[in-house]
C-alpha cells in the first residue's frame, strides 16, 4: 500500500532562494525513492486547530521503506540546512493509503 506524506510549513519570506534550492534538491529526492508530488497548495486557514501553516504539500510514495530511503537518503540530508533557512515552522507527517 502506499504512503502519502504531509508537509505543512511556513517559509520564512527573506529567503526565498533557500526554499528555492531545497525544493528544487528535494523533488529529485523524492523521485529517486519513487515519490511524487500530489498535490500543493497555500493555506486559507482551519476548519480545526491552529492553522499556523502557509503551504501543504502532498507527496505519495510506493510504501514506507521508500519513504524512509528518501528521508535518510545521503542526497537529502545534505540539503536539511537549507530547509532549517527556508522554513520558520515545518512539520512532515506519514499515513498509509
Amino acid at each position: 500500500m502506499s504512503v502519502i506524506v504531509m508537509v505543512q510549513g511556513t517559509p520564512r519570506p527573506e529567503r526565498k532562494d533557500a526554499l528555492a534550492q531545497y525544493q528544487k534538491a528535494a523533488i529529485a529526492v523524492i523521485a529517486k525513492h519513487g515519490g511524487a508530488v500530489i498535490a500543493r497548495g497555500s493555506g486559507l486557514g482551519s476548519l480545526h486547530g491552529s492553522g499556523r501553516y502557509q503551504i501543504g504539500i502532498v507527496l505519495r510514495f510506493p510504501d514506507q521503506a521508500a519513504v524512509e530511503g528518501w528521508y535518510s537518503d545521503p542526497d537529502y540530508r545534505k540539503v536539511l540546512p537549507l530547509r532549517g533557512e527556508a522554513y520558520a515552522d515545518l512539520e512532515i507527517n506519514m499515513f498509509q493509503e
